[in-house]
């Protein structure tokens, strides 16, 4: 699994994340119509009442669904608009290591080859399923970055809001660099078949179709977009 260094750096291409462009519109269409329906519901519609039946038969129950409203409006809109500089938007693995840019492509996040260190078990380079977390399990490594003590990460090769259709790529790819630059770090065997890497050329091996998570994903997204589509009928009535 390990390769042996030379004095110069091994020719090591770059790859990129790339978008799954027709789920993530999907994703993304039923994310933002199920905050938009959420606004004309909690927001739009206390105040509609307001107007229509007066203070006094509908102040109480705007006033209540305005402070719940605030508690799921807020953390959106600090996420998404505030600080949206800080919201990976790519994926890049080269020489270096793993980058995340964020849409005016600023580096936000990064994991450098030369700050890995030793995990001081039998393994440092391993993989681990998150409690109510996605099927897919975390690569687990540890960093030292600067002077700061060692620290556990956990990689997870997802963007906000978007669906990547070479996320086992991304993780191949960078254990293949860790491979290359930092064959001191030992890779646990069963991280390199969880991600269906072949440790000979680090291909991900050929996944024919549909796995059965994106298709619960696909039809998840249906079903809400269909309940989305028949809400306001039913208001309506």
């Amino acid at each position: 699994m390990n390769i042996t260094k030379t004095n110069t750096v091994p020719l090591f291409p770059s790859v990129e994340s790339e978008i799954n462009r027709w789920v993530t519109f999907m994703l993304q269409t039923t994310y933002w119509g199920i905050l938009t329906l959420f606004f004309f519901l909690f927001i739009i519609g206390p105040a509609y009442g307001l107007y229509n039946k007066g203070t006094k038969m509908m102040l109480s129950v705007a006033l209540i669904s305005w402070g719940f409203s605030l508690l799921i409006l807020i953390p959106v809109i600090r996420q998404y608009l505030i600080k949206r500089k800080n919201i990976a938007n790519r994926i890049v693995i080269d020489h270096t290591g793993l980058l995340f840019y964020n849409a005016k492509n600023e580096i936000i996040q990064q994991v450098l080859y030369s700050e890995l260190r030793s995990s001081k078990q039998n393994f440092d380079i391993y993989t681990v399923t998150t409690t109510g977390g996605s099927i897919i399990p975390l690569l687990e490594i540890t960093v030292q970055q600067e002077k700061h003590d060692h620290e556990t990460r956990r990689i997870d090769m997802n963007l906000p809001l978007q669906v990547l259709k070479n996320k086992f790529t991304l993780y191949a790819h960078f254990m293949h660099g860790i491979a290359v630059f930092r064959s001191d770090l030992k890779i646990d065997p069963m991280a390199l078949k969880s991600f269906s890497i072949d440790p000979n050329s680090w291909h991900v091996n050929s996944r024919k179709g549909v796995s059965l998570g994106g298709w619960l994903f696909i039809l998840a997204v249906i079903v809400i977009t269909c309940i989305l589509v028949a809400i306001p009928f039913l208001l309506s009535k």
